[in-house]
């Protein structure tokens, strides 16, 4: 009789681990086995899983006769809600019995909304959809699904309509037995399953969540087991890591800034240019009017973001203890002026020296971004130093071509080596030349006999070479490029007007055949035509973006997409519609380091190497063929939004929602220094 009564004290004993973990389900959102809960992904988080499940109706009721390969992704892009895409790969195991391999691959993205209302006595409550788009759906579903927990249960019980797979009332059981371990139960309206959840405690790492999840399937001999394995990591990184916040405002610091230099006004110039040019700041103008200090400079070493270099210009104005009571920064791309910040440089010196509520709001509120205005009563003491002039930059990134989960196999690519040569030749003046090598491919994209060798190239491949002449006239911004784009002669002409968070471009393009001789045969020409308008929400730190034209391919429509900066990393969503209707995801992330050497030959990775999955989605006949060719845009590596805007975030609400990295930068590259 002891034996039974210490097994129920040690399950007792086990069963109060507090907290649930939550994790991917097999069908990518956060759930239990098959089924949701009402749980979401945290907010600037990314899950992934590969798991071996074989679920589709089609393949229910004879899973030995198949094998799966399933992979999910899935992002915690805003407060409570996350988005995921999957790509299912199943095939048939016995190639003898059925001589025409049977593969069913599926590309497919959901969605959950968790509403935000809560009540410790009420349960959560979430909506989602499984597989948009599309009629072809084998893993379809929109349910709602409430979810409450007590002690060391947390149960779920929800309802689905318009799916084959989870039908009707479905719920589960999770009970947490120690902080690594969860059994769960559930019953999808088909079947019953058990499994488990076993993950790696918090104190292991603060930098990745490892899980591994298995289930038995009560209902189903043939198949009965199934594994997947989770992991959980941060997007990007939001330059916070030496500082413990407490209570929104108090921060302990592992750093204590260094006592100020109070210097001179006579000297303060020659100290102040020194400490920038060896730092590598370019094209550097220093002066004053009245209790103003003035410093014009140009940034292209902070590669991540233009804000780092904002914050090392504000940095070195604290640590020399400059004598003036407001700061004017003139940011400089092609030794044009662009950009004018402007505050309160003593509040500034409190956000550093003295961090609280107060001066945070008082340097919120002095924060101007405005167009560059000629104040004749500035007198410069420092005039262009260190010259960006004919300076080479090298670019080395990757170039990369996918397709996947078509007809043809799971993933096929090309993979490339991108150069990017680039010089200032003048005020304005800016020469690129782009070059691709080829590395790897696949055999699909083998030239002589792959599915898709028409989109493999011959060879070694000189892409573009353009002469860009850029001027700034307040708050608009004109290139204009000439030279070659592919095979092509091109023109390209970009205006861009920015006010605020608001930002409007129009852009045109003209490309003509080289290889024809023009006096016989016509040469084929393109021209393509933009208008741009983006809207930067400071709330969640996203760019919202419609443009509509015609693109590269001559196909004519609009695309709009939503782009959330965690950090530099940027997750988007996008919809396109031309001649066909697409639906993708894209992940943009700096290849490079966050400062990069100065020097006459400079070599550095892309600050935003971006990577689009898309799949096309309503066709006429459910199966959303492979279209690649739609709203493609004739790239420009010299790009107004890119080199002169910071993608699109220079503006005031930019600035005061990341003051904290502006504070950043003062510990990390000058207060040491």
């Amino acid at each position: 009789m002891q034996k039974p009564l210490y097994s129920l004290l040690l399950i007792n004993t086990l069963l109060k681990a507090d907290g649930f973990y939550n994790s991917q389900s097999f069908q990518g959102f956060t759930g239990i086995i098959n089924t949701p809960n009402a749980e979401i992904l945290k907010e600037g988080k990314v899950a992934l899983q590969i798991s071996n499940q074989v679920d589709t109706q089609g393949t229910r009721n004879n899973r030995d006769k198949y094998t799966a390969d399933q992979y999910m992704i899935n992002f915690g892009i805003l407060p409570n809600f996350e988005f995921g895409g999957r790509l299912s790969n199943i095939e048939v195991k016995d190639t003898k019995k059925f001589p025409r391999k049977w593969v069913m691959r599926d590309l497919s993205a959901s969605f959950k909304y968790q509403i935000p209302f809560y009540h410790k006595y009420l349960p959560k409550v979430a909506i989602g959809i499984q597989d948009l788009g599309g009629q072809a759906d084998n893993y379809d579903a929109k349910y709602i699904v409430a979810t409450k927990e007590y002690t060391f249960l947390r149960g779920s019980i929800g309802y689905s309509v318009d799916s084959d797979r989870m039908d009707g009332l479905f719920g589960g059981i999770e009970a947490k037995a120690t902080d690594w371990a969860t059994l769960l139960a559930e019953y999808d309206s088909k079947e019953t399953h058990l499994g488990v959840r076993l993950n790696v405690p918090d104190s292991f790492s603060n930098y990745f969540d490892l899980s591994f999840l298995a289930k038995a399937n009560l209902d189903d001999d043939k198949q009965r087991f199934a594994f997947a394995l989770n992991l959980k990591i941060e997007i990007g990184d939001n330059h916070h890591s030496k500082k413990v916040i407490k209570n929104h405002y108090q921060e302990v610091e592992t750093s204590v800034p260094q006592t100020p230099t109070s210097v001179a006004k006579a000297t303060l110039p020659i100290k102040l240019k020194d400490a920038l040019v060896n730092f590598g700041f370019e094209n550097i103008d220093i002066g004053s009017h009245g209790n103003t200090i003035y410093v014009a400079y140009e940034n292209n070493i902070l590669d991540h973001n233009e804000l780092d270099a904002l914050g090392v210009i504000l940095g070195y104005l604290v640590k020399l203890d400059v004598p003036y009571k407001r700061f004017e920064i003139v940011i400089k791309k092609s030794n044009q002026k662009v950009k004018q910040v402007s505050g309160d440089l003593k509040a500034y010196k409190n956000v550093i020296k003295n961090m609280s509520p107060f001066s945070l709001r008082d340097f919120k509120n002095s924060i101007k971004v405005d167009a560059v205005s000629n104040n004749k009563q500035t007198t410069l003491s420092v005039k262009g130093a260190n010259s960006s002039y004919l300076k080479t930059r090298l670019e080395i990134y990757p170039g990369l071509k996918t397709f996947i989960g078509t007809e043809l196999g799971v993933l096929d690519y090309l993979l490339s080596a991108r150069t990017y040569l680039h010089w200032n030749l003048y005020e304005g003046f800016d020469l690129g030349i782009l070059y691709d090598f080829p590395l790897l491919h696949s055999d699909d994209l083998n030239k002589d006999h792959g599915g898709f060798k028409q989109y493999n190239q011959d060879g070694n491949e000189l892409k573009s070479i353009l002469l860009h002449r850029s001027d700034v006239f307040g708050n608009f911004v004109n290139i204009l490029s000439i030279g070659t784009h592919g095979k092509n002669w091109a023109g390209f002409e970009s205006l861009t007007y920015t006010n605020g968070n608001h930002t409007l471009s129009a852009k045109y393009g003209y490309l003509q055949q080289r290889d024809k001789e023009y006096w016989r045969v016509k040469a084929e020409t393109r021209e393509l035509y933009l208008g741009t308008y983006s809207y930067y929400s400071d709330k969640f730190d996203t760019i919202a973006e419609y443009t509509y034209g015609q693109f590269y391919n001559q196909d004519y429509g609009f695309e709009v997409k939503a782009k959330r900066y965690f950090g530099d990393v940027a997750i988007g969503l996008l919809y396109q519609q031309t001649t066909q209707k697409y639906a993708g995801i894209s992940v943009e992330i700096p290849l490079t380091p966050r400062r990069v050497a100065d020097s006459w030959f400079q070599i550095k990775g892309k600050n935003d190497f971006s990577y689009q999955v898309r799949t096309t989605v309503d066709d006429d006949d459910g199966r959303n063929t492979l279209e690649p060719g739609g709203v493609i845009r004739a790239g420009r590596e010299f790009d107004i939004e890119r080199r002169f805007l910071n993608k699109n975030r220079l503006s005031s609400d930019y600035i005061k929602k990341h003051i904290l990295r502006l504070r950043d930068t003062y510990f990390v590259y000058v207060s040491l220094n």
